[in-house]
């Protein structure tokens, strides 16, 4: 009885082993893999420069660090405003936006207040 058992138990362990040489082999598509970091809103932009801040403020981060990761985020959060603004002014009919870097950073650090002031209040 136990032969047997043992003979089942090896029998199983090497069908385990070999199995997958013998599958069919799965291609994956790159382009069609989605992850959590495809979509990003503004929200979690001001979050996140949010939470840089306070890390910065509290001595956790370097400077060196902190102006380069700071630097990346606008840039994103740029980016996903200039789409917003081209995506409503396409929806409306116009041309396209007339807004300025300028206008895109000061909506950015108004945004950025706001989350700070509503964790105080916290």
């Amino acid at each position: 009885m136990a032969y047997v058992v043992g003979a089942l138990l090896i029998g199983l362990c090497l069908y385990l082993v070999i199995q997958p040489f013998f599958a069919s082999q799965k291609e994956w598509q790159a382009g069609s893999l989605k992850d959590d970091l495809d979509t990003i809103t503004l929200e979690q932009i001001y979050a996140t420069l949010n939470e840089l801040d306070m890390e910065y403020n509290m001595g956790k981060v370097p400077e060196s660090e902190y102006d380069k990761l700071k630097s990346q985020y606008e840039k994103i959060a740029v980016t996903l405003l200039k789409e917003e603004a081209y995506a409503e002014v396409e929806h409306k009919g116009k041309k396209g936006p007339h807004q300025t870097e300028a206008t895109y950073d000061l909506e950015i650090t108004k945004e950025l207040e706001e989350l700070q002031t509503q964790r105080k209040g916290e």
